[in-house]
């Protein structure tokens, strides 16, 4: 997998215009109806289905019409419809398919004054394998082998594309999630993607390396490419180590495994100067079975991993990024010692209105 890290500012690209594409049923809109957009924005998360929103002005200029509502009084933007939206910048090679779905809602706006618009959201097709949440324990799997388990589960035909580098985890789990989400989750942190391909009868679901992504890593500088960012450090819900119990019904004796977050490692090296306030604090598991003591102390060490990734957690906004995605790493600068750093970005919002093209993004703080 491609990874680049090199200063936004110094990056041969034109950020002057930007583009995007709509496509319904494989058709591109045409040039009357992308005249009546206002607003076009997609969402990423790590934990959520991919969605986007059109935004379009639903007036006819002529108001004697029978309606003088464009869209919203007919079948132009029926739910079900497939989209494609695609997002960029105006003859660049940096124009980028953010998603691949299907219409499923609409929502007209009739206000005091000032025109009427329809706002039109369409979700990743990955939407209709939201069925059911489960816990599972995964052990000595790599990813590829997980996901042909969840297809499984969710009995539908897998793709998978295993790359040379893929790691065999010893443990994780998937605590209460829909299947399709936590793939997805799985997706985006290893590089991955994730869709469905309905080439033939039987949907496919994919998941391998990116065919047409680059897992690029952004170097952005605070008062220069950075536009803003506002980091949160908080001791809130921080523990200084977790215990997991539970009982071994064979050998008749508890089992009983504590990890501290001096075995896991830090979110920076300026935690160091917090550790007496949550360093006494502990989590207490019993609720989730375990047989043996490296399972309780696996499942100890990825849960204190998780809460020590929610120390320093941020919020900021670029210039539009079409390759920006959750999953992404970005190393932030200018901001001072404490806040300066590696993130890794959990969600990204991007907008094409007005005002141009931004991405704004949520992320943690994952040094090292």
């Amino acid at each position: 997998m491609l990874e680049t890290s090199l200063p936004l500012y110094q990056k041969k690209q034109d950020f002057y215009v930007p583009f995007y594409e709509i496509r319904l049923d494989d058709q591109r809109l045409q040039d009357d109806v992308i005249h009546d957009v206002t607003q076009v924005s997609y969402k990423d998360s790590l934990n959520a289905i991919d969605s986007c929103e059109i935004v379009v002005n639903n007036e006819l200029q002529d108001r004697r019409n029978a309606s003088p509502f464009k869209y919203s009084d007919t079948d132009f933007f029926n739910p079900g419809q497939n989209l494609e939206l695609t997002m960029g910048y105006y003859g660049s090679d940096d124009q980028r398919t953010m998603l691949r779905g299907e219409i499923v809602s609409l929502k007209p706006a009739f206000p005091a004054s000032g025109q009427s618009t329809l706002s039109i959201s369409a979700l990743n097709l990955l939407h209709r394998f939201r069925t059911k949440q489960e816990s599972v324990r995964y052990e000595n799997q790599t990813d590829s082998q997980i996901a042909e388990q969840i297809g499984s589960r969710l009995k539908v035909k897998m793709e998978t594309k295993p790359s040379a580098s893929e790691t065999k985890y010893p443990y994780l789990i998937q605590d209460n999630q829909y299947d399709i989400l936590f793939l997805m989750e799985r997706a985006r942190r290893i590089g991955y993607d994730l869709f469905v391909t309905e080439e033939s009868s039987e949907p496919t679901l994919y998941f391998g390396p990116s065919q047409d992504l680059q897992r690029t890593t952004y170097e952005l500088k605070y008062g220069r490419s950075l536009i803003q960012f506002t980091p949160n450090l908080t001791t809130a819900g921080q523990v200084g180590k977790v215990t997991v119990q539970s009982w071994d019904p064979v050998a008749k004796k508890q089992i009983k495994q504590t990890v501290t977050r001096a075995e896991v490692g830090q979110a920076g090296s300026f935690e160091e100067k917090f550790t007496g306030v949550f360093g006494e604090r502990e989590e207490v598991i019993s609720n989730i079975p375990v047989t043996t003591d490296a399972e309780a102390r696996e499942l100890a060490t990825e849960t204190l991993r998780q809460n020590v990734k929610e120390f320093v957690t941020g919020s900021g906004a670029v210039i539009g990024l079409p390759d920006l995605r959750a999953g992404s790493v970005l190393m932030l600068t200018g901001l001072g010692e404490r806040f300066s750093g590696r993130y890794f970005v959990t969600s990204t919002t991007h907008a094409i209105g007005g005002s141009g093209y931004t991405t704004s993004f949520q992320c943690r703080r994952e040094d090292g």
